[in-house]
């Protein structure tokens, strides 16, 4: 039996069809909206801000040419991981015109950045710092909250943010607080159904050839993948993880860039320690 509704309805199809819309263009539920995110496991070199600055720029420019809304850098990306007892010169303020530059290259791009840096705040402590900027201007800042082996120089953060970028809530947890829940749950009470894991992992000892990077790789692989799938399963999120790559002056880091679903599974990754891009299509 038709029902005047069934008659509507019929109706109304025929009238978005004449207006070339797509039934199934109305149909697909509003959360279900793609963001497609640039993961950049990437060298940072220390001391370096200039080289630094360059990569963050081109790597805005290759996420717009490839239609991303987001490029996820490492932690510490912008200064390249640094040691504020050995090199406090290398950290910087909020205001520094690097930071600036990135900033204003998120309008120039279309792109949104969350990039990471070793800050140095009014008051002189030092912060290990995610920062997120989106159509030139500054979204907020994520502080790192807890702090991992040899950061005991850095202060530790008590507060947790939540970011807007376009239509999305967006949470950070920064390489060691993978390893507690507090900063997921924060992320998923404030209504994120997205994380952000970017992180910069030092390896114990220089990696002299293949088989120390493959050894330096299987363990962060397995701590990584492991903790974000455990917080993706336990509270339904998505987590997508960039880490700092290759050697740098005195420290080589393991890379590795993935993509968890709210299921647990690995959905996309980079396939070891390389420098490397892995963009990614999260329906959010």
């Amino acid at each position: 039996m038709r029902t005047t509704t069934d008659v509507d309805a019929e109706e109304a199809l025929r009238n978005l069809g004449a207006l070339g819309v797509s039934a199934g263009a109305c149909s697909d539920p509003p959360w279900e909206i793609e963001m497609r995110i640039l993961l950049a496991a990437m060298r940072s070199a220390k001391g370096d801000l200039k080289l630094n600055l360059t990569n963050h720029l081109k790597k805005l420019d290759d996420a717009s040419s490839k239609g991303c809304e987001l490029v996820l850098f490492p932690e510490m990306s912008l200064t390249g991981s640094v040691d504020p007892l050995r090199n406090p010169e290398r950290l910087i303020s909020l205001e520094d015109s690097n930071i600036a530059t990135v900033i204003a290259a998120t309008k120039e791009s279309g792109v949104a950045a969350a990039f990471g840096l070793a800050e140095v705040a009014i008051s002189g402590d030092a912060f290990i710092t995610q920062m997120v900027a989106s159509e030139g201007q500054r979204i907020g800042v994520q502080r790192k909250r807890h702090l991992g082996e040899g950061e005991e120089h850095f202060s530790p953060s008590a507060d947790s943010a939540v970011f807007d970028v376009g239509r999305h809530k967006i949470g950070i947890a920064i390489c060691a607080e993978a390893g507690f829940d507090a900063p997921f749950d924060d992320a998923w009470n404030a209504g994120a159904n997205l994380v952000l894991f970017p992180a910069a992992p030092g390896l114990y000892g220089r990696r002299i050839d293949e088989a120390s990077w493959r050894s330096g790789f299987a363990w962060w692989e397995q701590s990584s993948l492991g903790d974000a799938c455990r917080h993706a399963t336990r509270l339904g999120l998505w987590i997508a993880l960039a880490g700092q790559a290759g050697s740098t002056l005195d420290e080589d880091f393991p890379g590795f860039a993935a993509l968890v679903n709210p299921e647990g599974a690995v959905v996309e990754r980079l396939p070891d320690w390389r420098e490397g891009d892995l963009i990614v299509d999260v329906p959010l």
